[in-house]
């Protein structure tokens, strides 16, 4: 097992070495806006394999709202690819490892003293959502109800350009389903408070040929209380602006990276105190032994088309738009592990060009995302993205108003609580209160699933109701996102046409143990009768053999040994 130090974060090369103190840092800015005019060049985005490339900087990012008065950061037409670099808001976890030596994202979370937060160099505006998303993205001739075909052909890890490495974490968050339990296996309750959210700070490791292996738990920690650069005190992990100010690079098993020598924060990440008594509070090594590994599973948790309602966001402080958290009809913030490499999503498009955005990618994630987050990392990715007009869409999107997911094996519908939160509640900044239920999200999914299968093939609703009861596994998307989710897996398998078996967990029918049961008495018969044998030949001969058996004392030993020598008989005839 090998790091793989090749520098995947294309465009930095030139600010790697640039400090991010004063008038530098603003150079830097310059150096990473020519590096993305320079993707523009056709002959470059061909050598890559790609027909766009849209890098993450403070120009192309927008951290945690849809904003549909965006000015597009890329345009494209239908058939075309595009490969994006997404950030993920969870960098501020580990300064040393997720931002240290990527001018990109160094830039994104400069945070200086007495600035506020709408004044750092990329904004967050008070009341907005966490999630840093790319984009958006014009597809040229998009227009309403027209669909969008998304297909997802790469998502790669984004390696540190200095190190050669990847980190991402996990954080028990405030807003994950534990808090909804309330107590602790120890009876204490969950509070949200400083020094109360577990944070997990993982590696993703690789074999040599580049393939991914797991994700491996470096070390944990509490998320103290602070004092971030404009003096506002953060007593839970609400706020993804916010560095964490480790004293030291903490590796595995208490040992500490860059030679034990304390990190070096820079102007701009120098300014967040750590007010507990004690300092930082870490759970390994000690209390947590870490001693396990996390399945990968990359996918994007958020995709999506703009809303074309995100002025119904009533949320005074929020004035850029709608919140990132809550997915809905546009999509956004599914949080389903499956939208993946080689996966494809199909949404109705709501305003003129698309305006397509993407963030919050993740390394893995289960079904739920039931602490709030899941492995959270920066990541790129490439996409193809095809335009089909309303006036010839093809049958399976052709009455859809909701995200579809396909794959190589399954469609994949996707149920709210909330359908379309943005219209359907008078304040939808609500949703955090009223979107929290599975009875309605199940609902949702359940009448999605129907139409859909009569709609795309053409069946009664009685027929339909026995195709989901007994083919279709419906699960919890995720319970943290305040419009929770459901989703309704449908094999493929049940509409082809082909005589392929289904690959299900069973003792193969040409296995011994199955030959008895696979071949019918009447069948067994028949054969006995083409090759000349006495229908009594199996009782007679198990008469003989089994006179004296002891073991053979029950009826269930007598039939399988009587079957095993007619299949013996049967071997010879053949």
């Amino acid at each position: 097992m090998i790091y793989n130090r090749a520098a995947l974060v294309i465009l930095l090369i030139s600010a790697v070495s640039a400090s991010s103190k004063g008038g530098v840092r603003h150079a830097r800015k310059r150096d990473l806006k020519a590096a993305v005019s320079k993707t523009k060049n056709g002959k470059k985005q061909k050598e890559k394999g790609t027909d766009h490339y849209l890098a993450a900087t403070v120009d192309t990012v927008t951290w945690g709202y849809y904003d549909p008065e965006a000015t597009p950061k890329i345009s494209m037409k239908s058939g075309e690819t595009i490969t994006v670099e997404v950030i993920t808001h969870h960098s501020g976890h580990d300064y040393a490892k997720m931002i240290r030596g990527d001018p990109a994202i160094e830039e994104i979370f400069y945070w200086e003293a007495g600035q506020s937060l709408i004044d750092k160099p990329e904004p967050k505006l008070p009341g907005s959502g966490v999630h840093i998303v790319t984009g958006p993205i014009e597809v040229i001739g998009a227009e309403p109800d027209d669909i969008l075909q998304v297909e997802i052909l790469e998502l790669d890890p984004r390696y540190n350009p200095v190190t050669g490495r990847c980190f991402g974490t996990n954080s028990q968050k405030f807003a994950g389903y534990q808090f909804r339990v309330g107590e602790k296996r120890d009876g204490t309750p969950y509070v949200r408070t400083g020094g109360t959210e577990a944070i997990t700070v993982f590696e993703f490791l690789e074999e040599p040929d580049g393939s991914m292996l797991y994700g491996k738990p470096v070390y944990m920690y509490t998320f103290p209380n602070m004092t971030a650069p404009d003096g506002s005190e953060r007593t839970f992990d609400n706020n993804p602006a916010v560095t964490v100010p480790h004293e030291f690079n903490v590796g595995y098993d208490g040992e500490l990276f860059d030679d034990g020598m304390p990190i070096e924060y820079p102007e701009g990440f120098d300014d967040t105190v750590v007010t507990d008594e004690g300092g930082i509070k870490y759970l390994s090594p000690g209390m947590a032994n870490l001693d396990w590994k996390v399945p990968l599973r990359p996918h994007l948790g958020t995709l999506a088309v703009m809303p074309n309602n995100t002025a119904n966001y009533i949320d005074e402080a929020a004035t850029g738009g709608a919140s990132t958290i809550p997915p809905s009809r546009f999509g956004g913030n599914i949080d389903d592990w499956r939208i993946g490499k080689g996966g494809t999503m199909y949404y109705k498009v709501e305003v003129p060009g698309a305006l397509v955005v993407v963030g919050d990618t993740h390394a893995a994630q289960g079904d739920s995302e039931l602490a709030g987050t899941a492995m959270e990392t920066s990541m790129t990715t490439q996409l193809r993205i095809t335009l089909h007009k309303k006036d010839n869409l093809p049958k399976k999107v052709a009455t859809l108003d909701w995200p579809l997911l396909e794959t190589s094996d399954y469609y994949v519908v996707h149920g709210f609580a909330y359908k379309n939160y943005l219209d359907e509640l008078e304040d939808p900044s609500n949703i955090f209160r009223e979107g929290a239920s599975i009875d309605a999200a199940m609902t949702d999914c359940f009448i999605k699933t129907r139409d859909w299968l009569m709609d795309v093939f053409d069946l009664l609703e009685e027929e339909t109701i026995v195709l989901m009861t007994t083919s279709i596994d419906f699960g919890v998307t995720q319970v943290v996102d305040g419009n929770w989710g459901v989703h309704a897996l449908i094999p493929k398998f049940v509409f082809d046409d082909s005589e392929a078996p289904f690959d299900y967990t069973c003792t193969p029918s040409k296995t011994p143990s199955r030959r008895n049961r696979s071949l019918k008495l009447t069948d067994r018969r028949e054969l006995l009768e083409k090759h000349g044998v006495e229908p009594s030949y199996m009782t007679d001969l198990y008469n003989r053999i089994t006179k004296e058996c002891q073991a053979c004392s029950t009826s269930a030993l007598q039939n399988r040994l009587a079957g095993k020598m007619l299949d013996a008989k049967l071997s010879v005839l053949a």
